[in-house]
C-alpha cells in the first residue's frame, strides 16, 4: 500500500532553446497523504501541520492560499475529472516548510484508486511573482499526459506552447519528467526523481543534516539561475494577466446512456 514517506533525490532543469542552460540539484520532498497531514502532525515531534516546525506544511501554501484545507481543495479537484470518482487516497508531493520558509515551484497531487493505481493527476505550479495555477489531468492508458500551457512561470518563456508529462507510480523509487515545446519544438524538459525512505523524526533530522535549509537554497537557486540566464543574453517576457480561477481542469465527460 502507497505511504506516506520522502523522497531523495534531486532535480535538473535542461533549456534546449533559444540557448542551452543546465542545472542539477540535490533535493529532497515530502510525500503525504492529504489525509493524513494532521496526523503525522501529531506522530511526528520535527513536522508539525499549520504550525510552525524544522519542518511543516501550511494550507495557505497551497490550494487558493486562503487557508482552504489541503484536503478539501485536492478532492475538489479530483472529483471534477473522469477516474476521479474512483479516487480513494490522494498523497502530495512537495517541499516542506524549513524552519517557515517555503517555495515550491510544483506541488503534484497523485490520486490513487482502491487498487494503489493513478487515476488523477494535479499540477499545482508557483511563479516567484506570486501566482499559483493548477493543472488537473486524469490518468489515461500509459503513463504520459499532456495539456497547454496557460500559466507565466519563468520570466524567461511566454504562457504558450504545450507541456507533457511523463511518470511513474511512486514506489521505492519516483520519477516525473516535464517538457514544454512551442511550436512543435522541445524548449525546456524538466525532471524530478526521488528514492523512498521512511517518514520518521529521524529521517527528517538526516534529511535537514545532509541539505540543511533546503527551500532557502531553492529560491535562492532560482534567483542565481535566473541571473546567468540574462548573462547568456535571454531577456524577460512580458508577463500576461494570470488565467481566471487558478485552474485549468480536464471536465468530466458525461457516461454514454
Amino acid at each position: 500500500m502507497v505511504e506516506s514517506c520522502l523522497y531523495k533525490g534531486e532535480v535538473v532543469h535542461k533549456r534546449l532553446k533559444p540557448l542551452r542552460h543546465e542545472l542539477r540539484y540535490k533535493v529532497f520532498n515530502l510525500f503525504a497523504d492529504v489525509d493524513e497531514l494532521a496526523t503525522l502532525g501529531r506522530r511526528l515531534r520535527l513536522f508539525s501541520y499549520n504550525r510552525f516546525n524544522l519542518f511543516s506544511i501550511h494550507d495557505r501554501n497551497h490550494g487558493p492560499g486562503d487557508g482552504t484545507a489541503i484536503r478539501d481543495h485536492a478532492w475538489r479537484l479530483a472529483r471534477g475529472i473522469n477516474g476521479g470518482d474512483t479516487v480513494t487516497r490522494i498523497f502530495m508531493f512537495c517541499y516542506p516548510r524549513v524552519l517557515g520558509y517555503v517555495f515550491n515551484p510544483l506541488t503534484i497531487y497523485y490520486g490513487f484508486d482502491g487498487g494503489d493505481r493513478l487515476r488523477v493527476m494535479i499540477y499545482e505550479v508557483n511563479n516567484t511573482f506570486g501566482g499559483r495555477h493548477s493543472y488537473v489531468l486524469p490518468v489515461e492508458e500509459g503513463e504520459l499526459q499532456n495539456c497547454a500551457k496557460r500559466f507565466y512561470v519563468s520570466p524567461f518563456n511566454a504562457a504558450e506552447g504545450r507541456y507533457s508529462f511523463h511518470f511513474n507510480t511512486p514506489d521505492d523509487h519516483l520519477a516525473l519528467g516535464i517538457n514544454l515545446s512551442v511550436g512543435g519544438a522541445a524548449v525546456l524538459k524538466a525532471y524530478v526523481s526521488g528514492v523512498r525512505c521512511s517518514l520518521s523524526d529521524g529521517a527528517l533530522l538526516r534529511a535537514f543534516a545532509g541539505i540543511p535549509f533546503l527551500t532557502f537554497k531553492v529560491i535562492a537557486a532560482i534567483h542565481w539561475q535566473a541571473a546567468k540566464l540574462y548573462g547568456k543574453g535571454l531577456r524577460i517576457r512580458k508577463r500576461p494577466a494570470a488565467p481566471s480561477g487558478g485552474v485549468a481542469i480536464q471536465p468530466k465527460v458525461p457516461s454514454a446512456p
